[in-house]
């Protein structure tokens, strides 16, 4: 599976499916019963010379952090370069390059670095580092990806030899959250300017700060990362002396692959072949808990798709837990909203965020009467629709036919039209190109913790991803009071009050949370098996089993 979050400046972050990972080899679905949940691989007893890693998204674009936001250059990047914060295996933070990030008032935030760390080079990080990693995300001309993040930012200043000060013209509460991924990266500000447009690339190059340097970047057949052997965290020092990425992206070859050993491990294992994979000696298949979700989102302005009635009525005609046994072979479970749970799993209002999911309608189960009824009601203009999806994603074809059977059930036409990569990326940020089009069969992912990492995108009117113009003045009242608050229970509060009235409206039909498939070569262990390996140096970990 491989996504693109092509985000330029924008207010919310969204990551995207272009292409997917398909069926793959390998027998029958595994049952929900086969299959445990687990955060974490034992960890690993000693170094090892090389590990080779799959990459089936394909090869990065770029390791640039500004240019990073999908599959491959998140699994390569976050081993190179470090965040101020660390994402932990179950969605929590903790300190990274920062040793502290406090919030010293609602539209203040204060950045304490860690002493002693250094670049790759042997040159000290700086406060001034960091001021610059910080604010080229801010430059419009870099078109960074993470640009949303720093929307309500005000100054980002030096305020002391390792010390940072970020204010902001209004208070945000997910902007401390984002700091664990990749907005919160950190590079080298004399490096990145001698590179300039270079910096990232196979020819440019990296300066960071984490537990492996690049090392050689071969277009079109690999990446090698090679140990740094002055790392500043002794105690997370890389065990592999070398960590070798390939990019296969068709399931059968990466399969074959990881059942004969040719390839150690890979994070997105083919969901057609959890039953091989499950059954070889060669290694062991992890399932972790995850932010990632199958969703069908409505993206026009006008027809069918734009009538909550509509929508609501084809996610009742869907059977979400039929979904999970048939495209997710079982590795994953039904979903009320497209915020996950594990989003909110590390924050201290975890359980009003918890009752609130709970108090959403249950739609798992497929009524179809009701369904029938809502079309009634709604009475469209036309019953002829349109979903559209990557070409060569076989999940988000499965995923797309089970929609299309669905509507035909209730009294609906849709039409399956596949696009190519970057023509399906383009999308979700140009309306030109969603012209004629009514829905989409999509894949997400939450990099960072936060239950608003996602929703002001949705529903605040004019935000990037608000597709069919959705607006409601108490939906925006809470999200705007749940973005400004800096009491991490009334923000919880307010979110699932605008929860309880946007869920409902189905702007996104989200079908199932995809479980995180690891696999692992029976020679190593270590690695996160939980979704958090998106944001972390998770490569650090792995060694000898």
């Amino acid at each position: 599976m491989i996504i693109k979050k092509v985000l330029a400046a924008s207010a919310v972050v969204l990551s995207v499916a272009v292409a997917g990972c398909g069926g793959g080899s390998g027998g029958g679905p595994a049952t929900a019963a086969a299959i445990e949940l687990t955060e974490t691989t034992p960890a690993a007893t000693g170094d090892v010379d090389s590990v080779t890693w799959a990459l089936p998204s394909g090869e990065p674009a770029s390791l640039d952090p500004a240019r990073t936001g999908d599959y491959s250059a998140n699994t390569v990047g976050t081993n190179l370069c470090e965040s101020l914060l660390r994402l932990n295996t179950d969605y929590s933070t903790s300190p990274g390059l920062a040793s502290a990030v406090t919030q010293k008032d609602a539209t203040t935030v204060v950045i304490t670095l860690r002493d002693g760390v250094t670049f790759w080079d042997g040159a000290a990080l700086t406060a001034d580092d960091v001021v610059y990693s910080l604010k080229r995300n801010m430059d419009p001309k870099l078109a960074s990806y993470s640009a949303h993040v720093f929307a309500n930012v005000k100054t980002i200043a030096k305020t002391g030899p390792l010390e940072v000060t970020v204010t902001f013209t209004a208070p945000d509460m997910q902007f401390v959250p984002d700091l664990a991924g990749v907005p919160g990266a950190i590079i080298e500000e004399k490096y990145a300017t001698t590179a300039a447009a270079g910096f990232g690339t196979a020819s440019g190059g990296l300066m960071c700060t984490g537990p492996f340097r690049l090392d050689s970047w071969q277009s079109g057949q690999k990446i090698t990362l090679k140990r740094n052997e002055t790392y500043w965290d002794t105690a997370r020092k890389a065990k592999a002396a070398s960590f070798r990425f390939v990019f296969l992206t068709d399931s059968s070859t990466l399969t074959s692959a990881l059942l004969s050993g040719e390839v150690d491990g890979v994070y997105g294992a083919p969901a057609g072949s959890i039953a091989a994979l499950q059954k070889t000696s060669v290694g062991k298949l992890y399932f972790g808990p995850s932010t990632e979700t199958f969703s069908l989102g409505a993206v026009a302005t006008d027809g069918p798709a734009a009538d909550p009635r509509i929508r609501q009525a084809l996610d009742l005609a869907i059977d979400k837990t039929s979904f999970v046994t048939s495209v997710l072979k079982g590795a994953g479970e039904p979903l009320k909203t497209f915020t996950p749970p594990m989003a909110w799993n590390g924050s201290p209002a975890k359980s009003v965020y918890d009752a609130g999911y709970a108090a959403l309608p249950d739609t798992s189960k497929a009524d179809l009467a009701k369904a029938e009824q809502l079309v009634a009601d709604a009475s469209p203009s036309r019953t002829d629709l349109v979903i559209a999806l990557p070409a060569g994603d076989q999940s988000l074809l499965q995923t797309a036919t089970i929609a299309q059977a669905a509507a035909q059930q209730i009294g609906l036409k849709m039409t399956i039209k596949q696009l190519q990569a970057a023509e399906f990326a383009g999308l979700f940020y140009d309306p030109a190109l969603r012209k004629g089009i009514d829905f989409i069969a999509t894949t997400g992912y939450l990099e960072v913790p936060g239950a608003l990492y996602y929703a002001p995108g949705f529903v605040l009117k004019g935000a990037l991803f608000n597709w069919t113009n959705y607006e409601d003045p108490e939906v925006t009242e809470n999200i705007v009071t749940a973005v400004s608050a800096t009491d991490p229970a009334a923000s919880a509060r307010a979110f699932v009050a605008a929860q309880a009235i946007f869920g409902p409206a189905k702007l996104q039909i989200t079908l199932a949370e995809s479980y995180n498939r690891l696999f692992l070569n029976k020679r190593v262990t270590g690695a996160p098996a939980s979704f958090s390996y998106i944001s972390s140096a998770w490569a650090a970990q792995v060694g000898t089993a």
